[in-house]
């Protein structure tokens, strides 16, 4: 395994499971936009992103996608590519090694097999 791929992918995924405590709070709050953290790889990453729920589970519907500040993007290195982008956010796709990680670590896909 790829060690530097381990640790983009748990960064990412650390990232993922705050934001993954933020969002019930905001529905329940009726934020339009919820201020959720950039999902990028970088450790120290403090950058707030807004966007709205239905944008979040839009990335979220898969395990590998993540939501990164505009730029920040580049602190995947070559364990992403972007799937998308505008002016608010970027959407990554984790790669190889890093993809197999944030699957492994992804909460939601145990519950995804359970409601199957």
């Amino acid at each position: 395994m790829d060690h530097v791929a381990a640790r983009v992918a748990m960064n990412q995924a650390r990232f993922r499971e705050a934001n993954e405590e933020i969002e019930p709070r905001a529905v329940i709050a009726g934020v339009e936009r919820v201020p959720f953290i950039c999902e990028c790889a970088d450790p120290n990453c403090t950058k707030i992103i807004r966007v709205t729920i239905r944008e979040y589970e839009k990335v979220r519907a898969e395990s590998v996608l993540f939501l990164n500040a505009p730029g920040h993007e580049v602190h995947s290195g070559d364990y992403s590519e972007v799937e998308s982008r505008n002016e608010r956010y970027v959407v990554t796709r984790k790669i190889g090694d890093a993809a197999k990680i944030v699957e492994s670590l992804d909460a939601r896909e145990g519950d995804d097999a359970d409601a199957a």
